[in-house]
């Protein structure tokens, strides 16, 4: 739904140029496929992060319900590492051969 507003809002700015401004039609294409191309950059941005977001959240949720989740070809596990929710990431517990061993969630799966 959002997305439409970004697109109504390309298409308003266009109208505003094409009816009240002086500028020939060259420097109006160039404006709108510059609003166009901000406009598209931060959904692409946005798409993104929902993606990486949704990753993350899915890496937590089978490390809390004692899921394999495996970061750089070691299998991380409650027992042997704890999770950090300020910096997303597992950490080694003290007393195991991964003490002190950091993976961020991102480079889980």
């Amino acid at each position: 739904m959002g997305y439409w507003l970004w697109l109504s809002v390309v298409i308003v700015i266009f109208g505003i140029m094409h009816y009240f401004t002086e500028l020939d039609i060259r420097q109006k294409a160039m404006i709108s496929l510059a609003v166009a191309l901000v406009v598209s950059g931060a959904i692409l941005y946005n798409i993104r992060s929902d993606q990486e977001r949704a990753q993350v959240t899915d890496i937590e949720l089978k490390y809390r319900h004692g899921e394999r989740v495996v970061c750089q070809g070691i299998e991380v596990n409650g027992s042997e590492f704890s999770y950090s929710d300020g910096t997303q990431s597992f950490i080694g517990n003290k007393g195991t051969s991964h003490y002190q061993q950091i993976f961020n969630l991102r480079e889980c799966r």
